[in-house]
């Protein structure tokens, strides 16, 4: 079987590497020559990269939101023409398919010569103007930052890995999700009015689509049928941010996917539900009765383009640490992509919602009936603390929020709850982690 590399014209002598965003098509997928196979993105710009032939799709070798150098191959195509070293196609006489490899389309890396030994933690950048920031991030990091509020100032002050030093989107996702907060955006003083399309424009209306819908009627039934009171504490995250921290991009490789806080506050919730004392905790109010249920089906949160939405994971209290971790990742993608399961958003025991994606510390949540309880996870940030024996530190903490039904459970039995979450989370035996 006859193989050709075919590489992507350069994508300007600065680029040096690409990542992958989006794969468009799945291995065994039939394409023609033009067809888009994948999204990239390069540290300027987003593009496609097409199907130098028709063939099928043999392999996928690099995931998506892998960063990869000039030469790296990406993915095996099957064909009955053979590329040329100029990336055209040639007619090729009848016999077995032949191969095509593709590699990223970026500039060859400089070698650069040894310098002195550098120290372990990359030095903070100076901020240069936001204009010069702006013009050195990609598209996809720019959005992210936009989502999360983290203006390009703050964006400079946090280690890249790209090239030159460069931030990239993962780079990005790591600082949020371990509880990093940029300095807020300046907001330039207005005393003219708000900017509208048209003149008689002055207010627009937005119906509720179905979800809306649906969620309005069900947080309605919650506030209007249930007492709920919510009890607030701070956890100690040291060990376990410690723990993730060193183990999360060994995990990334062997599971091709991100330790994120969530599994890990999913196996605290189920340790303190392994308590009778807390087993209250776990059931729904119908009718007059608690029904307590030992068996955690975890519902998680999801905050997904069309609204909020809660996919249940079955049977959580069943499942080890890595299928905890895959599980609740693949039930949160399928939520944001719209492919979940009727029955994958029924049945829930008890939710977790993690608001600290968003930089909050505490939050308020509403409880999911007919459940009796719901826990939210506020973002792990350094903040001072208090440290046994006297004197004050700073350590990674996060805020907990637990709101329960007050018919089913008084407020020690949820404080009881809260404690429980946060000897588990402060003194997991992690050595038991396996993955």
């Amino acid at each position: 079987m006859h193989q050709a590399s075919v590489r992507m014209p350069q994508m300007g002598s600065s680029v040096h590497e690409s990542t992958v965003v989006e794969w468009k098509k799945s291995v065994g997928d039939r394409v023609l020559k033009g067809d888009p196979l994948l999204s990239a993105e390069s540290d300027k710009v987003e593009f496609e990269i097409e199907s130098p032939a028709n063939g099928v799709v043999k392999e996928i070798l690099v995931v998506p939101d892998t960063t990869v150098p000039v030469g790296e191959v990406l993915a095996i195509l099957e064909t009955e023409e053979e590329i040329s070293e100029e990336a055209q196609v040639a007619p090729q006489p009848s016999g077995p398919p032949k191969a095509t490899e593709w590699v990223a389309p970026v500039a060859p890396i400089r070698r650069e010569k040894p310098g002195p030994a550098r120290s372990a933690a990359p030095p903070l950048r100076t901020a240069p103007p936001d204009t010069a920031v702006g013009s050195m991030l990609s598209p996809r990091v720019q959005r992210l930052a936009a989502r999360h509020g983290i203006d390009p100032g703050a964006l400079s002050r946090i280690p890249g890995t790209g090239a030159g030093g460069r931030l990239t989107a993962r780079d990005l996702e790591r600082f949020i999700a371990e509880g990093g907060e940029g300095e807020p955006p300046s907001v330039p003083l207005s005393f003219s009015p708000i900017a509208r399309d048209t003149e008689e424009t002055l207010e627009s209306r937005e119906p509720f689509n179905r979800l809306r819908r649906r969620i309005a009627e069900n947080l309605t039934r919650s506030v209007r049928e249930i007492p709920q009171v919510t009890t607030f504490l701070e956890i100690d995250m040291s060990r376990v941010a410690a723990w993730r921290d060193a183990n999360k991009d060994e995990f990334r490789k062997t599971h091709e996917s991100a330790l994120t806080f969530t599994p890990f506050f999913a196996l605290a919730i189920i340790a303190a539900l392994r308590d009778p004392e807390n087993a209250r905790l776990n059931g729904a109010c119908e009718e007059g009765t608690l029904i307590i249920k030992r068996y955690v089906n975890l519902g998680v949160a999801v905050d997904t383009p069309e609204g909020l939405m809660v996919p249940v994971l079955a049977g959580a209290d069943g499942l080890g640490f890595a299928d905890l971790a895959l599980r609740l990742s693949d039930l949160s993608e399928r939520a944001r992509a719209g492919t979940l399961e009727p029955d994958e958003v029924r049945g829930g025991t008890i939710t977790l919602t993690n608001f600290g994606a968003s930089g909050a510390i505490f939050g308020n949540p509403i409880i999911n009936p007919p459940e009796v309880a719901i826990v939210g996870a506020g973002a792990v940030a350094p903040r001072a603390v208090a440290l046994p024996g006297g004197g004050v530190g700073v350590r990674p903490t996060m805020g907990l929020s637990i709101t329960f039904d007050h018919r089913a459970n008084d407020g020690m039995a949820a404080g009881r709850f809260a404690a429980s979450i946060r000897a588990a989370l402060e003194g997991m035996d992690l050595s038991q982690l396996e993955y």
